[in-house]
């Protein structure tokens, strides 16, 4: 929250923004360790979660928790924590310390963290980049911390779900980085603050304009109040004014920039989806911005296989609805984009089409949004400002609606969301084919009227594939060759996805924010996962993946960290294989 300016001290409001300050940079080198962790110090035997040395630096031999100890090429890495998941997932409450070769003990800022990771794994340019993107992050994130505003659940939970994802992917080494956008655009346009704005519009000769699917330009005219404009995000106008295509068009009087206009929007979790309540959409919008990994741009081939894959995956939907109640898929029924191929080359058209490309996404219904009041997921399996877990708060009021100690409530609230979820996601894998991303920004969770979760809509047909083996070419032939390769992924990358997606990224930080730091608890919590993979293993005919998932396999986890200091693009990410929290259970019991 911002300080009160009318009431506070010039010195309150620098020890308020000291402590923001300070939580950033805590929050920062908690990603970069656990990222580090995950993906190369526990699968190469090089970290150890109980470090007990004699020489620990002063500062953490007298707090409270434990220490986990990390060997480096040049040295030992030491810092203290109050919990560790099954997964490896820690929580910390000290600064890291570095003893290198005949040296003493030193604290690490998050850059110096960084450095002293990346160093030894990659070339020079890669480390500098990723150190780059580093503090970008961690400036960003001190940013929003300073201008945050409280959340109105009340008025809108899945916009104030959507708006208040302070700290973003927690095993992201940069989760709030956006590169090249000024403080005042960042202000402007980010979730995160609270942002509303208005579109930037260009009128343009209606033969430019082409849709695919519905036809969404009463939804153009609903925003601009006009029925010859066409928009795009105000990240992306300063790069379309630029192109040289456009400027032809413009002086030909094809094109015309009326600057920003009509009705506000509200950016959601992934910053450039843009919603508002009254309307029929979100609306998912090219931005030539780096987030995290990757260029948010609509490629014009997936304005093609959006469309493509609700039309084709509108038999699943219905089947869905009978066989998996509760669990839906939010449909992406149209596209739209301009066409300057006339002007130009085909490549020159095509970065017009892109950076004028619309993706528009199904909004819920407003019954559904009132009854359900869903939330993002991301935005209950987290840290509030205060370091509490949101999650914990929802399943407490549970607990107190229904009368039940805590414990039992939130082993009901995992079951009740875990079904849902996991039982839809696996269905269309091994029943269909269908390889969904339901990861925590991807799921949105809607509640019964006693507080459990009663649905579950997993979003963004981005990230959903098929398996050729059940998706053979000819089902896909009115697809041309670029657009059918961008929907397929192997029987194994499909199930690495979805296994990483469902078990590690969403269940795996679900259960570690639910036990809240109890490892019987977190125990009993996946001993319930254990149970319903048996369930649905049974169901769907044993298929491998999930047999051996259930006899104690590892659970595929993805390589964010190394996937963005090596450079590659998302869907080449290679894959970290985790000890399996279940056979840790059950080895634990025959102890």
């Amino acid at each position: 929250m911002m300080p009160a300016l009318n009431t506070a001290s010039p010195n309150t409001v620098s020890l308020h923004d000291h402590a923001l300050d300070g939580e950033a940079r805590r929050h920062a080198i908690e990603c970069l360790l656990n990222c580090y962790l995950r993906e190369y110090a526990l699968p190469r035997n090089e970290a150890d979660l109980d470090y007990r040395a004699q020489d620990l630096p002063m500062s953490l031999r007298q707090a409270n928790g434990r220490c986990i100890g990390i060997r480096l090429p040049g040295g030992r890495l030491v810092v203290r924590i109050d919990r560790a998941s099954l997964l490896g997932r820690c929580h910390y409450i000290s600064a890291p310390y570095f003893k290198g070769s005949n040296q003493s003990w030193r604290p690490l800022d998050a850059q110096e963290l960084a450095s002293l990771l990346c160093t030894p794994l990659s070339g020079a340019e890669r480390v500098g980049e990723m150190l780059q993107q580093v503090a970008n992050s961690l400036q960003i994130t001190r940013t929003f911390l300073r201008h945050s505003r409280p959340a109105n659940e009340a008025a809108d939970s899945l916009l104030a779900s959507e708006q208040h994802q302070l700290w973003g992917h927690a095993l992201h080494p940069t989760p709030k980085s956006r590169e090249g956008i000024s403080h005042a655009d960042l202000l402007a346009c980010s979730p995160e603050v609270g942002a509303h704005f208005q579109l930037h519009w260009f009128k343009v000769e209606p033969t430019l304009m082409r849709h695919q699917g519905e036809d969404p330009r009463s939804t153009l005219r609903q925003l601009s109040g006009r029925d010859d404009a066409y928009p795009c995000h105000p990240w992306e106008v300063a790069r379309v004014l630029a192109d040289p295509l456009v400027q032809r068009a413009q002086e030909q009087g094809l094109i015309e920039y009326l600057g920003p206009l009509g009705q506000a929007m509200y950016p959601t979790s992934s910053v450039r989806t843009l919603y508002h309540p009254q309307m029929p959409y979100f609306m998912k919008f090219s931005m030539h911005v780096r987030l995290t990994n990757c260029v948010r741009k609509n490629a014009w081939y997936e304005l093609d296989s959006a469309v493509a894959l609700t039309r084709l995956l509108r038999p699943v939907m219905s089947e869905l609805a009978v066989q998996q109640p509760g669990f839906m898929l939010m449909p992406e029924p149209s596209a739209t984009s301009l066409d300057l191929s006339a002007l130009g080359t085909l490549e020159e058209a095509r970065e017009v089409t892109e950076c004028f490309g619309i993706v528009y996404r199904e909004n819920l219904p407003v019954a559904d949004r009132e009854r359900y009041r869903p939330q993002v997921a991301m935005a209950l399996f987290t840290w509030d400002q205060q370091g509490r877990s949101v999650c914990r708060q929802q399943v407490q009021r549970y607990a107190d609606n229904i009368g039940l100690p805590v414990e039992q409530a939130t082993l009901n609230w995992l079951d009740a969301y875990a079904a849902l979820m996991l039982g839809g996601v696996l269905y269309c894998l091994f029943r269909q084919g269908v390889a969904l991303e339901p990861h925590l920004q991807n799921t949105v969770i809607g509640f019964a009227e006693d507080g459990l979760p009663g649905r579950v809509w997993i979003r963004d047909l981005e990230g959903t594939k098929l398996v050729p083996e059940i998706w053979p070419a000819e089902r896909l032939s009115e697809l041309d060759e670029r657009t059918r390769s961008s929907v397929y992924y192997s029987a194994q990358k499909a199930w690495q996805r979805v296994g990483y997606c469902a078990l590690v990224n969403n269940l795996g930080e679900a259960i570690f924010h639910l036990a809240n730091g109890s490892g019987a608890l977190e125990q009993q919590l996946w001993g319930r996962i254990g149970d319903l993979l048996h369930v649905q293993s049974m169901r769907l005919g044993y298929p491998q993946p999930l047999r051996e998932l259930c006899a104690g396999g590892a659970f595929p986890s993805k390589e964010n960290f190394m996937t963005r200091l090596m450079m590659r693009a998302d869907r080449e990410a290679g894959y970290t294989l985790l000890p399996s929290p279940l056979a840790i259970i059950e080895q634990r019991k025959q102890a």
